[in-house]
């Protein structure tokens, strides 16, 4: 069945009916999950103005269309067509890829949507998110990945130092700055409430830092005897912990052993004295507030 089906496939694709090509494809990908079929299938669905369903099967491969040109450009055309315009300069970005026909097509998406008739009113509620609890930043956050990158810079810029901008939201703006390589400088208020300037392209990325390896290797010595399903909370209370405080991690841990202890068996003193400004259970206090705003704990 499997080979009949892809025979046929081949042939409507040949003859460019994509859409008998897709529900083909569909068939054989069900079977066989290969690079080569989910090429196949995507530039089918993407032919046939799927274009949603284009980038779902897409993401099941994603690496796969980073090995050459023509899948790249195949990758950036289905991004395009689901608004995705942030991600496509971060790919550029990040992959060092040039190419002068992705460069019009993102000139001329980001063209489209400044013409958009809903376009202001989605700059605006960017721009305004910090108007709003956490659930609709999150939801302005994720809709801003669609404003082509001169407008969202202007808005992620001024959003960076913004108090009433949650924490997780500010430090996700400056992680897509980096992944931007922004060689600029920008300002960005910590957890300590203090602004700092920085330039995002300098900045190493979350996963590459010592510290955080550090931490998680410390964690999964210290839980390897727990039960996976405990390990898995630990190791996500950890992660959100750091990606809160990034890019200042090592500023709030200076022993990697102790905030992990902490993390574990909490705070072990009796004193009722307030946590001193700083200390590792003055951090891991605020860092659990926060998370519990978060989680709506």
């Amino acid at each position: 069945m499997t080979d009949r089906a892809l025979q046929q496939a081949n042939a409507a694709f040949k003859q460019h009916q994509w859409h008998t090509a897709a529900t083909l494809y569909e068939q054989v990908y069900e079977q066989e999950k290969s690079p080569k079929i989910n090429h196949l299938l995507v530039r089918s669905l993407f032919e046939d103005q799927q274009y949603v369903a284009a980038k779902s099967v897409m993401a099941d491969d994603w690496n796969s269309y980073l090995v050459d040109t023509d899948h790249f450009e195949l990758m950036v055309q289905v991004l395009l067509k689901n608004r995705q315009l942030l991600l496509v300069h971060i790919l550029m970005a990040t992959t060092g890829v040039t190419s002068s026909k992705i460069d019009a097509l993102l000139e001329q998406a980001e063209t489209v949507c400044r013409q958009s008739t809903h376009f202001q009113a989605d700059y605006q509620a960017f721009y305004q998110l910090s108007a709003h609890g956490l659930q609709q930043q999150r939801q302005a956050f994720e809709a801003g990945k669609q404003l082509p990158l001169t407008e969202w810079l202007t808005a992620a810029k001024a959003l960076l130092t913004d108090p009433f901008v949650k924490p997780v939201i500010r430090v996700s703006l400056l992680q897509l700055m980096q992944q931007l390589k922004l060689s600029e400088t920008v300002k960005f208020r910590w957890l300590d409430d203090q602004d700092y300037q920085l330039v995002p392209s300098t900045l190493q990325p979350f996963g590459k830092l010592p510290i955080v390896q550090k931490l998680n290797q410390q964690l999964q010595a210290e839980i390897a005897q727990n039960d996976p399903i405990t390990q898995q909370l630990y190791q996500e209370s950890l992660q959100l912990q750091l990606t809160l405080l990034y890019p200042f991690i090592e500023r709030a841990i200076s022993s990697p052993t102790e905030w992990i202890t902490r993390l574990i068996h909490g705070d072990i003193s009796v004193s009722r004295e307030p946590a001193a400004q700083f200390s590792v259970a003055w951090w891991q206090q605020k860092l659990a507030l926060i998370m519990a705003e978060m989680t709506g704990a």
